[in-house]
């Protein structure tokens, strides 16, 4: 039944008490969730699969567009916003034939640290020396699963604490992959649930930036951008749903102090394929350093390849 024991994976507890209480008076020996089960009949197809592709290159190329605007009015030395970068990415999307349900986010400055931040008219920010930028986007083709991706800059040269935090971040994701590539590789799929990815994050990001990491690590992609998969979540609940072959999640962790006036949060996508798990985004290797330098170099150097 649709019945989590304890209220453990509230996302599937939709059987009401009441209903359980009368099975059980029926004779039934004991009541099974059927959250493993249910994820079955989500598994992509190719077509799915190659859907959510085109919307990852997509992605690829607004989000190095919206980070190239920030630095190159940076260089000039003129104003440049959230709504700007934001306008850059939203275009784009459009212009394949995706959508996005609403505007992407694009945070300045202490505006990072705010993990659900939107910018609006009415609220948004001008770029200052000093400040970092997050800039979390995501899109579908019409009933195709989303592609999510999470990238970071800064305005400037980052500082130590920065860049320490940085570090703690992308050291955290690493290690929810790298948890997800072992556990596959002894066990096969089957063995692995989804909270032991989000301890996994929580346990390497160490160094006190895991105090300031206030969301679970990541959610299954579906047509709806959170989907009704697994969660990599020891936070908000245990989920003890297994991952499964033919789905994907995504993996983000974060680190929000406010009081510091920035955030932090690198994302990429995972597929599960049947032969194990496979990366369908880049993955970000250092902040973007915006306004020095010319670009292909800054581009280089947040993918890794400088």
């Amino acid at each position: 039944m649709e019945y989590s024991p304890n209220g453990a994976v509230p996302y599937v507890g939709r059987v009401d008490a009441g209903t359980v209480e009368r099975v059980r008076a029926a004779g039934a020996r004991a009541i099974h969730t059927s959250a493993d089960l249910l994820q079955s009949f989500l598994a992509w197809s190719e077509d799915d699969l190659a859907a959510h592709e085109r919307a990852v290159a997509v992605l690829m190329q607004a989000k190095d567009d919206a980070f190239r605007l920030i630095h190159e009015r940076l260089r000039a030395g003129q104003s440049v916003t959230e709504l700007d970068a934001q306008a850059v990415i939203m275009r784009q999307i459009e212009a394949a034939g995706m959508g996005a349900g609403h505007p992407v986010n694009v945070s300045f400055g202490v505006n990072a640290a705010d993990s659900h931040y939107e910018p609006s008219p009415e609220r948004h920010a001008t770029l200052q020396a000093g400040e970092c930028v997050l800039i979390d986007l995501w899109a579908q083709e019409p009933g195709r699963p989303f592609a999510d991706v999470t990238w970071v800059g800064f305005a400037g040269q980052p500082g130590p604490e920065y860049l320490d935090a940085w570090a703690a971040v992308s050291r955290a994701r690493d290690a929810a992959l790298g948890r997800l590539q072992q556990g596959h590789a002894e066990q096969g799929w089957g063995a692995l649930q989804g909270w032991m990815l989000d301890r996994a994050a929580r346990d390497a990001m160490g160094t006190g930036w895991e105090k300031h990491f206030l969301h679970r690590t990541g959610h299954d992609l579906g047509v709806q951008i959170h989907g009704a998969g697994a969660n990599l979540d020891d936070y908000e609940t245990r989920d003890t749903r297994t991952l499964t072959p033919g789905l994907a999640v995504t993996i983000e962790p974060g680190t929000y102090p406010a009081q510091k006036g920035f955030g932090i949060r690198s994302e990429i996508n995972v597929y599960l394929a049947p032969q194990g798990p496979r990366v369908t985004t880049h993955t970000q290797r250092a902040p973007f350093v915006l306004g020095q330098g010319d670009w292909a170099r800054v581009r280089a150097a947040a993918y890794g390849e400088a």
